[in-house]
């Protein structure tokens, strides 16, 4: 046996209510992909001022996993940077000139 897709059992009513449930997580997740892709991609804007939140936090200078479809565990990498790195990632976010 392999897995089940339990969504593909839930009626038209229950896939709303789910879909509905998880949407915030899904926008969530989108905004620190493209957060982590910003930090490694603008190496002349956007990662210098990451790396200087990072040395003002006293934080080591290190850069955000970002999700990738041919790695499994790369979803769940860039959660646990994200929490451990909450204040930079905070600090980063409300900088309207990035």
């Amino acid at each position: 046996k392999g897995w089940i897709d339990e969504v593909e059992l839930l009626n038209e009513e229950e896939c709303l209510e789910f879909e509905t449930t998880i949407l915030p997580v899904k926008l969530a997740l989108v905004k620190l992909q493209n957060l982590a892709y910003k930090i490694i991609h603008l190496t002349t804007i956007v990662l210098p001022a990451w790396q200087g939140i990072l040395k003002e936090l006293k934080m080591s200078i290190s850069l955000m996993p970002h999700d990738m479809s041919t790695h499994w565990n790369s979803t769940f990498d860039m959660l646990k940077y994200v929490l451990k790195h909450q204040k930079a990632v905070d600090t980063v976010t409300q900088q309207r000139d990035l």
